[in-house]
């Protein structure tokens, strides 16, 4: 099967659904059909990937090759309800989501899998899907040499985990992307309050970034913690002891004794 005969029916109309449509149209895959239940949000994703849309269950093409189920998580088992009856039809359905297991999909159909694109997606921020990491699983040999296929058409990195791994990979992504994005706001929030802005920051969380491509996390830890400089964080614990919320000392501290488990705890003995 060539890319250009697999024919592809989104499954929701979000920003993971409008980022990958479009990275599979410019693939050269072809969308025959997008569903969403808000006929609005259907209708602009149809635009966009000029294709056919549809809110109704019923009016799903059951033509297609591949159904994507790009929805949330928690609507994940209540679509694949809605939809089983492409099972009669012996179709494939893989659902997007990295923490969700696969087998959410076994009770209503024989094949099915996941197509899972490692990035967090906002609609008015462009992505480079090709340097984006896809996860791929599927319940049979050949569906996998398709979802392959179709990965490779708009990725340079395509991966085959298991339901395990890849909630691993997820645990890892909401550590390295969601909590440390919490600590920025965090900060934010701590420098708006001595007048300094964030995009002091800037320059600095770019190098660690950029450090990350070439060194291993271990190799580009820096900081007083590591160096054990029991000074300068007791000079940031008075400061921090001052802040609301408390919850910043707590945290200084959490970190501190990961990267140095022994440096307060022998401080305090």
């Amino acid at each position: 099967m060539s890319k250009q005969e697999i024919n592809i029916v989104i499954i929701g109309a979000g920003n993971v659904a409008t980022h990958l449509g479009k990275a599979l149209v410019q693939g050269n895959n072809k969308i025959i059909q997008v569903y969403n239940r808000t006929l609005e949000k259907a209708h602009l994703l149809g635009e966009l990937l000029s294709c056919p849309f549809t809110d109704q269950v019923s009016l799903i093409d059951a033509t297609a090759d591949l159904y994507l189920v790009a929805v949330s998580d928690r609507a994940i088992a209540e679509v694949a309800t809605q939809i089983a009856f492409l099972n009669q039809h012996e179709k494939l359905v893989v659902h997007t989501s990295g923490s969700t297991p696969s087998k959410v999909l076994e009770g209503q159909f024989q094949r099915f899998g996941v197509f899972y694109p490692l990035q967090s997606f906002s609609l008015d921020q462009a992505v480079d899907f090709l340097k984006i990491p896809i996860c791929l699983y599927a319940s049979k040999k050949e569906d996998k040499i398709l979802l392959q296929k179709l990965a490779l058409s708009i990725s340079h990195q395509v991966y085959e985990m298991d339901d395990e791994q890849r909630n691993a990979l997820h645990v890892a992504a909401v550590f390295v992307n969601n909590f440390s994005n919490h600590l920025y706001y965090l900060m934010d929030e701590l420098l708006r309050e001595e007048g300094l802005p964030f995009s002091l920051l800037h320059p600095l969380i770019e190098a660690t970034a950029q450090k990350l491509k070439t060194h291993s996390p271990a190799q580009a830890q820096t900081g007083p913690a590591l160096r054990g400089d029991l000074p300068t964080i007791e000079r940031h614990l008075a400061f921090l002891s001052q802040k609301e919320p408390a919850l910043l000392s707590e945290l200084y501290i959490m970190m501190t004794e990961s990267i140095h488990p022994a440096l307060l705890k022998e401080k305090n003995k």
